[in-house]
């Protein structure tokens, strides 16, 4: 273990480093072989992240779906899930992949980061084996040493997401192209549903969409969000970070008969503020209830603040170009249009 953590220690990179990851727990739990899939939030399966000792023909066999599989649906509850025989249970998808492949037994425990699961940890045997509790702490503790590899990649991506977002305030004044960039950083990023900003009309008391990333057209067209009518937005432009962990249970949405159309079942909204005065919202989508964690508010909400200066450095050039416009058609008035000099 003490030489597995000094390789890791100088990997770079997240598929670096779960595959070292994945190469020791088939050597420590000497077994066949081992998986390490990454939970995909937005289209709910299990993507492999990292393996050793499969073909990559088994690996390719097709994607985890959760819905169609319970024990991953335990996994990621926080239990460990053991199958002796795979032959003996009904639960097992792609049954005829695993004989060709030569497996036997299973024992799957959940990737933990940030006290959540992220991901399945999976190992397999060429003959029957009835894990022992020993070794399913084990398969535990390395996989909670996967959680924070993946924890830690998480958090270089997030830095990158900011450092380039930050650069594109700084070197375009283009407002669109820059809250466009903060919606797909935002869903991509943290592997959600999707994203939105919105502006708020003080004039009308709505709600406007100026950038989105992964809603449909007929969602984004429903109609205005009315302040007045939900008071989900009422508080989040109180300042204030507002989350629905569960769609279905909360009543302070404007349209939730169309936001449970699209598939959305969780959402987070944090305010965009400018001098201590909200003047919008960044909205992030799940396509399951969800609970976001503190590191992902954090996040989220230094690209809010990202997300507030662009803004208010785009109403500033602008207020600029109207300043110079009034200033030159000024000059050229006194001027008299340029065709004698001024009169002093």
């Amino acid at each position: 273990m003490c030489a597995l953590c000094g390789e890791l220690a100088r990997a770079r990179g997240l598929d670096t480093t779960l595959n070292i990851l994945a190469k020791n727990i088939t050597e420590i739990m000497d077994v066949k072989g081992s998986t390490i899939r990454l939970l995909d939030e937005k289209n709910q399966t299990l993507e492999i992240a990292a393996a050793y000792g499969l073909s990559k023909k088994y690996l390719k066999k097709g994607p985890v779906i959760l819905k169609k599989h319970p024990v991953d649906q335990k996994v990621l509850k926080g239990k460990a899930v053991k199958t002796k025989n795979i032959l003996k249970e009904p639960h097992v998808l792609y049954l005829e992949e695993a004989k060709k492949e030569g497996i036997k037994s299973v024992l799957s425990v959940p990737l933990m980061a940030d006290k959540r699961a992220i991901g399945v940890v999976r190992v397999y045997t060429a003959a029957p084996h009835d894990f022992t509790a020993g070794e399913i702490d084990r398969l535990r503790a390395l996989a909670f040493l996967g959680g924070i590899l993946a924890d830690r990649a998480r958090i270089w991506d997030e830095m990158r997401a900011l450092i380039k977002i930050s650069q594109s305030i700084s070197s375009t004044l283009s407002l669109e192209k820059v809250l466009q960039m903060i919606v797909e950083n935002a869903a991509k990023t943290l592997g959600m549903r999707a994203s939105s900003i919105r502006l708020l009309d003080e004039e009308k008391g709505t709600l406007e969409v100026k950038a989105a990333y992964g809603l449909s057209r007929a969602y984004l067209e429903k109609g205005p969000i009315e302040v007045a009518k939900s008071p989900i937005d009422r508080e989040c432009l109180k300042c204030k970070v507002v989350s629905a962990p569960d769609i279905r249970k909360d009543k302070r949405l404007q349209y939730p008969d169309e936001i449970i159309r699209e598939g959305i079942m969780s959402l987070l909204s944090l305010p965009l503020t400018v001098r201590g005065k909200a003047i919008g919202v960044l909205r992030l989508y799940t396509s399951v209830p969800y609970t976001f964690s503190e590191s992902e508010i954090d996040f989220l909400s230094a690209l809010a603040c990202q997300g507030a200066i662009a803004i208010e450095n785009a109403r500033l050039f602008e207020h600029i170009k109207t300043e110079y416009k009034d200033l030159t058609r000024d000059v050229w008035k006194w001027y008299d249009w340029g065709t004698h000099f001024p009169k002093i």
